[in-house]
């Protein structure tokens, strides 16, 4: 498995990214301050550098257009954003410290990660503050994927350890996954391969770590990163390649 782009502009730890549902574009997140970061995945060039949060930037996901996407901040007056991929921001929500943030395929829900160690739902349809339903854990969350279906949603623990996968239309928890490290940092997980088969987490020993979804099985660790791996993103288009953010300032 090799690198197929090499994107560098950020200063700062690299701690998200997420695919265009076309995959063309790709977006990455830093631990800087107010720092988001639109690319051009097939020239490697920044299309936009987005900066109207005022607290660092911890998580995006786009909607199914492929026009839009949201991102979510750690300030509680600006926590999430909606966007344009001409760069202008729609809408701002105000809240909880968000984590991370997931939407559904209809782009009508919302799902945020948010100090609380709760999973929160929302409806994108009308833009209210307030949530449907909320999803309580018993550890700090620190991201969460959803199946092609909408139906399963994927959780990283932090002290934990463990990845929950849980049942959204029963709220109920379906699966655990273990083997990584994550007791310091924010780590975050997805589904991949040819009809989501795989579980796949970054982790603070610097590896990627792949299980099978129903079997739970720890299948493959992949090294290559010289710091932590913050973020996994599966390519939509390919299910043979995903991207990987780590604390060494590299996406592979």
């Amino acid at each position: 498995m090799q690198p197929y782009q090499r994107l560098t502009g950020h200063s700062k730890d690299v701690s998200y990214c997420a695919w265009s549902p076309d995959s063309s574009m790709l977006l990455t997140c830093s631990t800087e301050p107010d720092n988001l970061k639109l690319w051009d995945v097939s020239t490697g060039t920044c299309k936009h550098d987005l900066r109207k949060h005022d607290d660092q930037v911890t998580s995006c996901a786009w909607l199914p257009d492929g026009n839009h996407f949201v991102s979510g901040a750690m300030t509680k007056s600006i926590s999430i954003l909606l966007w344009n991929i001409d760069g202008s921001m729609l809408h701002k929500w105000s809240g909880p410290r968000v984590m991370d943030l997931a939407v559904n395929r209809e782009g009508t829900l919302m799902y945020a990660i948010c100090s609380e160690k709760k999973i929160w739902a929302y409806d994108l349809t009308d833009k209210t503050t307030q949530a449907l339903w909320s999803i309580q854990e018993t550890d700090p969350i620190t991201s969460i994927s959803l199946t092609l279906d909408d139906r399963y949603a994927l959780v990283n623990l932090q002290t934990a350890q463990e990845l929950h996968l849980w049942d959204l239309e029963n709220k109920v928890l379906v699966h655990k996954y273990v083997g990584h490290n994550h007791l310091r940092y924010v780590l975050r997980s997805c589904f991949g391969g040819i009809n989501q088969r795989f579980v796949v987490s970054g982790s603070e020993d610097s590896n990627v770590y792949v299980w099978h979804r129903e079997h739970k099985q720890l299948i493959e660790v992949l090294g290559g990163h010289l710091q932590s791996v913050s973020s996994i993103s599966w390519n939509p288009v390919n299910p043979n390649m995903f991207a990987s953010a780590s604390d060494d300032h590299t996406v592979r």
